[in-house]
């Protein structure tokens, strides 16, 4: 079966298709194309346009005006951009931080374990993981915090997490630590699952009976002193020395 694609990357495979110089109306003329790749996705549109905007952001498109782009074939750079109109519809700041943070990660972000270019989004409550690469089939984790974080990290529900650990199948953890004023992500950082064992794992009260959740208990993981390795920060990093940091890691 092969790997599904991601939204970024099929909007690119069509764009590619396109007259160097073409019309958004020229995209959404082949919606039928996304909605075969994501029947269940009722926001063809808005993902269309958001790929539009991320592909402009990597240098992969110019935007000319008039809902008209031109193809730049090259490169694509990193885009440290978060697009607060992807969490518009949610009052809390935290569940909207984490919709904007989750979707900048499924356009920019990419495996550190091999050299597939994009993650793919796992499917609502998954546990413990959040993204996975189709390539290498490695999975991740991502924590966001607007400023930085300190030596403790909020987990995902505590039983999975410590199954996870005891089964040797915790993913990598990133976090991504962002400026909400400037709509921008600033660090992000990768810490390899297999160090986090048991004793740094630290149960949290449950959530009261009247909670919509009620019952679940979430963890506090203690990633004090563990190694990591940079995969962005303001100056840019290439992902070939982000991944040999990875390796050294991994090796140590």
């Amino acid at each position: 079966m092969p790997a599904p694609k991601t939204w970024k990357s099929l909007v690119y495979e069509v764009v590619q298709q396109m007259p160097r110089v073409f019309a958004l109306s020229d995209i959404t003329a082949k919606k039928h194309i996304f909605q075969q790749h994501y029947p269940d996705n009722r926001f063809v549109d808005a993902k269309l346009r958001q790929s539009l905007q991320v592909l402009r952001d990597q240098g992969l498109l110019l935007f000319l005006g008039a809902g008209r782009y031109q193809r730049i074939d090259g490169q694509a750079r990193f885009s440290p951009l978060i697009d607060p109109a992807t969490a518009s519809q949610y009052a809390s700041k935290a569940q909207a931080a984490r919709v904007m943070l989750e979707t900048w990660a499924e356009m920019n972000l990419y495996c550190i374990n091999c050299n597939a270019d994009a993650l793919n989004r796992l499917a609502a409550n998954t546990p413990v993981a959040d993204f996975a690469c189709a390539k290498c089939a490695a999975r991740y984790q991502l924590k966001s915090k607007e400023g930085r974080f300190g030596p403790k990290i909020a987990g995902a529900a505590y039983d999975p997490t410590i199954r996870a650990i005891r089964e040797g199948l915790l993913p990598e953890y990133i976090l991504v630590e962002f400026d909400h004023r400037f709509a921008t992500v600033v660090f992000v950082d990768a810490i390899p699952g297999r160090l986090i064992t048991e004793d740094r794992v630290v149960a949290r009260k449950p959530l009261s009976q009247s909670a919509r959740r009620a019952g679940w208990r979430g963890c506090t993981i203690d990633v004090l002193g563990l190694p990591s390795a940079r995969i962005v920060e303001p100056a840019g990093l290439q992902s070939s020395d982000v991944r040999e940091a990875w390796r050294k890691i991994n090796r140590s």
